[in-house]
């Protein structure tokens, strides 16, 4: 009988000491995992910061490519009347028989297709250009774009004929 009382405690002091390491491991688990719940918190955070820069950047790309889409076609749109311009006259007979005319017209168009360039490129419209609302105010190169305020409609039909 003593053995058999000597085995059950056995038993139940193996199994108590089982239970204790069990928990004491059960314990640790949790602590692991709740630093790593931390962890994966703090990097889920990051990622959205990540996502919502990103999306905020690309917003920023969608408006710049749509404003240079913009003045892309202003400037198609100039080079085709400018086109327009030069196919009417025969600059060749015109030069030889009148070349002051002709190198003062072409010096004054080349410095108004250089603004256009430069206003293009990025440059600060001049306050005239900005308050221009006369054709003989507005740069003809492109005054789509260098003279956002000029309205063209308020203009004579001959020169909406001409430009347009």
């Amino acid at each position: 009988m003593l053995q058999i009382k000597l085995l059950l405690m056995v038993i139940m002091l193996a199994g108590g000491a089982s239970g204790y390491f069990y928990v004491q491991k059960l314990r640790a688990d949790n602590q692991l995992l709740k630093a790593n719940e931390i962890k994966l918190t703090s990097a889920v955070t990051e990622q959205q910061a990540l996502i919502e820069q990103q999306k905020q950047e690309f917003e920023q790309i969608q408006s710049i490519n749509k404003d240079l889409a913009t003045k892309n076609d202003a400037l198609e749109a100039d080079k085709k009347n400018l086109t327009n311009k030069l196919g009417r006259h025969d600059l060749g007979n015109l030069a030889e028989n009148k070349p002051g005319l002709v190198e003062k017209v072409i010096n004054k168009e080349t410095e108004n297709a250089n603004r256009c360039l430069e206003i293009a490129s990025g440059a600060e419209l001049t306050e005239d250009e900005l308050t221009a609302s006369k054709p003989s105010e507005i740069n003809p190169e492109c005054w789509r774009l260098a003279n956002p305020n000029f309205d063209p409609n308020a203009q004579s039909d001959a020169w909406k004929e001409k430009n347009l």
